[in-house]
């Protein structure tokens, strides 16, 4: 049977989405408007506009993601039955790369100043790649690719986004940049650590915000059958409670893209993507519109939660009287300079663990580099053994090749590992400061519902850590050696024997050279990036307190236009917050919860 045929009949009727509670969406994303509208709140608005594109386009996202080199691409081109993207030696730019039903095979580039080309899909690597467009130089901001494929059918969209924890730059922010937009979710992992700190952070975040979440490991090929049972029990062991109960697919996307191009079905047998296949074929026949709906309703319920902490407050503001807000303002100030002491004194002790984990990759990276002299310097002896029948210059332009070559595979091969390690660590001391970041959030909501006898549940701030890109490599060349032209003119033996001389002293200082460099360049990486996850925390605080503070400000001012014109806003503020109340009866009434709020963690509404 072909891959075609073995899916026909199995996905959902393309106007189902429209179906059951879809219009009560179309009318709350229009009332909501109005309320965000009357109110002047372009956040919410925003959030409006955007969804209703998306229920005018009815197109549910389901979006791999995971840690770079686990195998996403490669597990979309098995789930495509043909090698569509490219799969790159290097982690992938920041592009993310969208698949979409289409009659025939084509490709669509967008870039970020709003144009767009149409492309073959064979030249989709010059665009998605490190390879071929290093660093996005090209501004691309997303690649659409078009595909006759049953998965893709009935508004159906598979997403590719970059991987998260790899030394590009921008790749993690651009996932997590994504994670609002997703309506349901495969998770990619691989046995080589089943389950990094970095994906289990990634599996929380999603967990707030999807409705379904497929794990898949991936390249199974590469382990036996007993420890692939002791990665799946890990997997179990320490899944967050959300996903605890979810189904886990092991498959090799290897040997089933394969096996599709061979039509060898006891080899796609082997993959395991039959029982992978019939998961989500499941999930696209049955649950599709579903979670849909309720990936609109659980974004609508945060957007209307947002507004009416900021109209709760502001109402009851606008009752109190001047000199008593002006006590509740003095009072809310003087919490707010206790929290933000306290933000600024996490800070301090953040920066301080930071310091020392910097100073620690410091020592690492020069005791690294001193434990290769002896064997780096046995290595362009043994070269220089093979290599000397060469001309003089061809010998020492290759002996100069092997020897960057070699220095730069050592410190990248232990260097992959280490600085993962460092990320690691960062990643836990980041964790702890934006709890305490969150915990003053709350403090000052709490602080305000206090004053004015409301309760003002909010949605915690969640902010990724993402480490900036870094420099490169750092070896010399030959000619900077001052190698010269006099030592040609010498005897043949004599000129051997100082090549090698300086060729092994240069070793030593290479790898000198390329310790602090390197290790400067860590260092760095991990300071920037610990200092922008700190900014932009502390500027959620900031923008928690500016909220506040401008819902008392615009009291005052309120009050100081004259009773009558109080009390027609006050009235105006109730009618909204009231309305806001009815549109969030009807979204529950669809059967959906509302977002988690003060009691337990909860994620700062998204605007997709």
């Amino acid at each position: 049977m072909s891959h075609q045929a073995c899916l026909n009949g199995d996905t959902a009727p393309a106007d189902s989405a429209a179906s059951g509670g879809a219009p009560v969406l179309v009318e709350v994303v229009g009332a909501l408007q109005s309320v965000a509208e009357e109110h002047e709140d372009t956040a919410v608005l925003q959030g409006c506009a955007d969804l209703s594109s998306k229920l005018a386009s009815r197109e549910l996202n389901l979006v791999v993601v995971g840690q770079f080199k686990r195998g996403k691409t490669s597990f979309l081109n098995a789930l495509m039955g043909a090698p569509l993207l490219p799969v790159a030696v290097l982690p992938l730019t920041s592009v993310v790369t969208v698949l979409r039903y289409g009659d025939s095979p084509r490709g669509l580039v967008h870039f970020e100043n709003g144009k767009s080309r149409s492309i073959g899909l064979e030249s989709l690597h010059e665009f998605v790649t490190e390879a071929g467009n290093p660093k996005n130089r090209k501004g691309v901001s997303r690649v659409e690719v078009f595909y006759p494929s049953p998965y893709l059918e009935h508004n159906a969209r598979l997403i590719d986004t970059p991987g998260i924890g790899s030394v590009y730059e921008h790749n993690t922010q651009v996932t997590y940049g994504f994670v609002p937009r997703i309506d349901a979710a495969i998770l990619v992992t691989s046995p080589d650590p089943p389950l990094t700190s970095a994906e289990l952070e990634l599996l929380s975040s999603i967990t707030g915000e999807v409705e379904k979440v497929f794990l898949v490991v991936n390249k199974t090929d590469l382990v036996d059958e007993p420890q692939l049972h002791e990665v799946i029990g890990f997997l179990r062991r320490n899944l967050p409670a959300a996903v605890a109960g979810a189904p886990i697919l092991p498959v090799s996307s290897r040997l089933a893209l394969q096996a599709r191009q061979t039509g060898d079905m006891a080899l796609l047998r082997e993959s395991g993507f039959p029982e992978l296949e019939t998961a989500i074929r499941r999930f696209l026949r049955d649950e599709k519109d579903e979670v849909f709906q309720r990936a609109v309703r659980r974004r609508l319920l945060g957007l209307i939660s947002e507004l009416r902490i900021r109209l709760t407050l502001e109402t009851e503001a606008a009752r109190t009287p001047v000199a008593e807000l002006e006590r509740s303002l003095e009072e809310l100030n003087r919490q707010l300079v206790i929290a933000l002491r306290q933000a600024e004194e996490s800070e301090f002790l953040m920066r301080g663990h930071t310091a020392r984990l910097c100073a620690e990759a410091d020592a690492a990276v020069k005791a690294f580099a001193e434990r290769q002299v002896e064997t780096l310097q046995d290595f362009i002896s043994r070269r220089f053994e093979e290599l000397r029948t060469l001309p003089r210059k061809k010998l020492a332009e290759q002996l100069d090749k092997d020897l960057r070559r070699e220095i730069e595979s050592r410190f990248d091969a232990w260097l992959k590992e280490f600085e993962q390690t460092m990320v690691e660590r960062l990643r836990e001391l980041a964790g702890r400061f934006e709890e305490t970041v969150n915990e003053l959030i709350r403090g000052v909501r709490r602080t305000a519902g206090t004053l004015f006898g409301v309760e003002l549940h909010g949605f915690d701030a969640v902010v990724e850590l993402v480490m900036v890109r870094g420099e490169g490599y750092y070896t010399d060349s030959l000619i900077t050696w001052g190698l010269g032209s006099l030592p040609l003119l010498l005897p043949r033996p004599w000129y051997e024997a100082y090549l090698r001389a300086r060729v092994l002293r240069q070793a030593q200082a290479e790898l000198d050279r390329n310790a602090a460099r390197r290790a400067y360049d860590l260092r760095r990486r991990l300071e920037r990036s610990a200092s922008l996850f700190r900014q932009e925390l502390k500027e959620k605080l900031n923008q928690t307190v500016d909220r506040i503070r401008g819902a008392i400000h615009a009291a005052i001012a309120l009050q100081a236009s004259g009773e009558a014109e109080a009390e027609r806003a006050i009235s105006r503020l109730r009618a909204s917050t009231a309305r806001l109340d009815e549109l969030e009866r009807m979204l529950r009434m669809g059967g959906i919860e509302s977002p988690p709020v003060e009691a337990g963690p909860a994620r700062e509404p998204s605007h997709e």
